[in-house]
């Protein structure tokens, strides 16, 4: 009897020697994300955390720097305002050597402290706090020597010693990576050249004028309401609350004399929820701010102009490139004067359908609807119009075939067989149609620098508009205006024979194919389904919900926006996402679980996808965005897509991956 007692006192005292050790374990793994807090907690504290519990095949760890400060204490921004001091670490001490860490900062907020406006956060924060320079797949050991200043009646120092280990294995999210996240997500993003951020899509600096006592800007006014706005910089210099003054907003600079700030260059950051956005821009005098409006209004409509220009090489080149060469065997022989109002004609035909473009768009936009590039072509009444269109031009190219065309259709394709060239009359009306409809086929196309420019041209005012497409339209139109202006080079073609004829064919044959193209589009759009390739199953349903629940997860997504309609979308599709390298490494990284592949299908309209593309200043596509779960490695891409770029992206990723 003794001995079973004590055989089973041993097996309980055992199991509870093995609950301890479990305990223990969990214990150590908690900490291992996470070192101890540091400071008093009658003003502030301070600790060093991680999102991920071990180092994984890591680049960079996401660190971060937790403080929770005693009601009414603060600590400080990058740029502290006119009083204060930013936090700093110093990793020098680190027994792992060569470590680098970098602080992200999250929105702050406005102080005012002693009559002084200060920088930064209050109650609680986490500084994200990219750590690299370690040795991938190994322990890393960070002692952190903090500095930062907290601040309430008093300013006081706060310093602190962090210690955190890593240990080498798989990188899997801690307890700390969802609120790491949010404070992340709280960072606003630089703008890219064109003045767009990710974080503040709608947020755009008009212009930025140097005036007496400090700056004057002016934000685009479809933008959200402005909270705040902070001026980074000028050494020495710090900037008032922004304050409303005719048009714009004055900061007023402390100090405010002998300073000169024209030909400054600053960093705004711009808070006006939900948007916020980091922008560089240069202070210009108020006497040449109208000239710097001008050059960036030239700009985009240098851009616009090259925009439409690289159009007629694009993949959409065939049929244009049938209905050019067609006006060009129709016109051969005719007098010269004949030939340049011919081609003036086609010109004509295309800039106004660059002006009916804009027209439309804008009616949309002033009723609320959604607007993009190419967005007609999710119309079926559309597609059955151009079909329709296509064939009476392909008709009229093969002079033997004689259908029971009404007179009111010849009157307006202008280009059926017996139409005396000479006469002009019919034939100039025909080239302005063909001119209206090269521009109709040329939309389901994005080319580099178009996306640009309908992005300005649709986040801008009528006249932007207008002005913007009317330089893509003259862009499309250069060769045309180029025959015009040198009836010559017409000239250059062979005698006329019997080659034109064969000529005339093989062009209608071009239209024919692109009939079967649109009627394969309106099939799609009135509720069929579209091609499926083999690498297809790679990819999900795009949803914002999807889309966040990987982000959210810890996972990178892909997205591409697509449809059945966009020539350029199925060219990146076949040259570049069906075919390796990029093939392979999505299906490789889909495979491992380190990537989300996400494809919207834009072919009919869809208000989320037109709200997605919006929110990333886009209005046409194609659109493909690489997302990662803390933002710092999102990528934009081209609207052609090179196997480089996404394989870059994807390496740059792989830091953010599970």
């Amino acid at each position: 009897m003794i001995l079973a007692i004590h055989f089973h006192m041993c097996r309980l005292l055992a199991g509870l020697f093995g609950l301890v050790a479990i305990m223990a374990s969990l214990g150590n793994s908690a900490l291992a994300a996470q070192s101890p807090w540091q400071g008093d907690p009658a003003i502030g504290e301070a600790r060093l955390v991680s999102a991920v519990t071990a180092t994984g095949d890591l680049d960079v760890l996401p660190l971060g720097v937790e403080f929770v400060l005693a009601p009414g204490w603060k600590i400080y921004w990058r740029t502290p305002g006119e009083a204060g001091l930013a936090p700093v670490v110093d990793l020098s001490q680190s027994p792992t050597p060569g470590l680098e860490g970098r602080f992200a900062w999250p929105m702050p907020k406005r102080f005012d402290a002693f009559g002084f406006d200060n920088f930064g956060y209050e109650n609680a924060v986490i500084l994200p706090f990219d750590v690299r320079g370690h040795v991938t797949g190994t322990p890393v050991q960070v002692t952190a020597e903090l500095e930062a200043l907290a601040c309430a009646d008093i300013c006081v120092p706060l310093t602190a010693t962090l210690d955190l280990r890593l240990p080498e294995g798989e990188a899997l999210p801690s307890s700390h990576a969802q609120p790491m996240a949010q404070y992340a997500a709280m960072v606003p993003r630089r703008s890219n050249e064109n003045g767009y951020s990710a974080s503040g899509p709608s947020i755009r600096i008009d212009q930025l004028t140097a005036v007496e006592g400090g700056l004057l800007v002016r934000l685009a006014n479809d933008g959200p309401p402005v909270a705040d706005l902070f001026v980074e910089g000028v050494d020495g210099v710090a900037f008032k609350a922004p304050q409303a003054r005719g048009e714009g907003l004055f900061l007023a600079a402390v100090p405010s004399d002998k300073v000169d700030l024209a030909g400054r260059q600053v960093l705004l950051t711009v808070s006006a929820p939900p948007e916020m956005a980091e922008i560089p821009a240069q202070a210009r005098t108020t006497g040449t701010a109208g000239t710097a409006v001008s050059a960036l209004s030239l700009r985009i409509m240098a851009i616009a102009f090259l925009g439409g220009l690289i159009l007629n090489l694009m993949p959409c080149v065939l049929p244009v490139l049938a209905l050019k060469l067609s006006a060009v065997l129709v016109a051969a022989g005719a007098p010269r004067n004949v030939l340049r109002l011919r081609f003036l004609a086609g010109a004509a035909g295309i800039v106004t359908s660059f002006l009916l473009l804009a027209a439309g768009l804008a009616a949309l936009r002033l009723a609320g609807g959604t607007v993009g590039w190419g967005i007609q072509f999710q119309n079926p009444v559309f597609l059955g119009v151009m079909i329709a269109m296509l064939g009476v031009f392909a008709l009229s190219l093969t002079d033997r075939v004689i259908i029971p065309v009404p007179r009111f259709v010849q009157a307006l394709a202008g280009t059926t067989a017996g139409t005396d060239a000479a006469s002009g009359g019919q034939s100039y009306r025909g080239d302005f149609l063909a001119g209206m409809l090269a521009t109709i086929l040329a939309t389901p196309c994005s080319a580099p620098f178009v996306g640009t420019a309908v992005a300005a041209a649709l986040s801008g005012g009528m006249v932007d508009l207008f002005g913007i497409f009317l330089a893509m339209g003259a862009g499309l139109a250069a060769p045309w205006i180029l025959v015009a202006a040198n009836p010559s080079l017409v000239a250059m073609l062979p005698r006329p024979g019997p080659w034109m004829a064969w000529m005339k064919r093989g062009l209608a044959l071009l239209l024919v194919g692109t009939m079967v193209w649109l009627g394969s589009v309106l099939a799609t759009v009135i509720g069929g389904e579209g091609t499926r390739t083999a690498s297809d199953e790679l990819w999900q349903p795009w949803s914002m919900q999807a889309m966040q629940d990987s982000l959210a997860g810890g996972t990178p997504v892909l997205v591409d926006v697509t449809a059945d309609w966009c020539v350029t979308c199925k060219a990146n599709k076949a040259l570049v996402l069906e075919r390796d390298p990029v093939a392979g490494a999505l299906a490789t990284a889909v495979t491992e679980g380190s990537l989300v592949l996400l494809r919207a299908d834009w072919t009919r309209p869809d208000a989320d996808i037109a709200a997605f593309l919006t929110s990333h200043g886009r209005y046409g596509i194609p659109f493909n965005m690489l997302l990662t779960p803390d933002g710092r490695a999102d990528t934009v891409f081209a609207e052609i897509l090179t196997s480089s770029a996404i394989i870059e992206a994807l390496e740059n990723a792989a830091q953010t991956a599970k």
